[in-house]
């Protein structure tokens, strides 16, 4: 993968915030664009991990847009707790496994932030709780 693999992850992020304030609009025709998208921001032809994660992304967007299509995401404090609520914090893997590859793939302070964040939403605890990046690079 030569491309931007946390665009991969930002794009993730993106659909899933669509299927659940926007479920009409997350069609297959729109998930097909989606995927090219995500391929070309991976740089080409994606990873086996990576692929896998974006397929698993298309189906969850899929499950959010039915679950959302006859409920009011307005009444959520945030887009992300859509998620949360029809998918439980399982749904956030996909992006996990994106942004865990993302740090393998092209370690930079941001991806490692990414995995952070990421591994807080779908474990609900710390992922290297008070390490830096470059701490955590120079232990291996």
């Amino acid at each position: 993968m030569t491309g931007d693999p946390l665009a991969v992850v930002s794009l993730a992020d993106d659909l899933f915030r669509r299927a659940v304030t926007e479920p009409g609009s997350v069609d297959d025709h729109f998930l097909e664009d989606w995927m090219t998208e995500a391929a070309a921001a991976a740089g080409g032809p994606p990873s086996k991990g990576t692929a896998r994660a974006m397929r698993r992304c298309v189906r969850d967007a899929r499950k959010l847009a039915r679950y959302w299509a006859d409920r009011d995401p307005e009444a959520l404090p945030d887009w992300r707790n859509g998620v949360d609520e029809a998918l439980g914090s399982r749904g956030w893997e996909p992006l996990l496994d994106l942004a865990r590859e993302a740090l393998e793939v092209s370690p930079s302070p941001e991806a490692f932030e990414e995995v952070k964040r990421q591994h807080r939403a779908v474990h609900f605890t710390p992922w290297m709780d008070g390490v830096g990046f470059e701490e955590w690079r120079a232990g291996g």
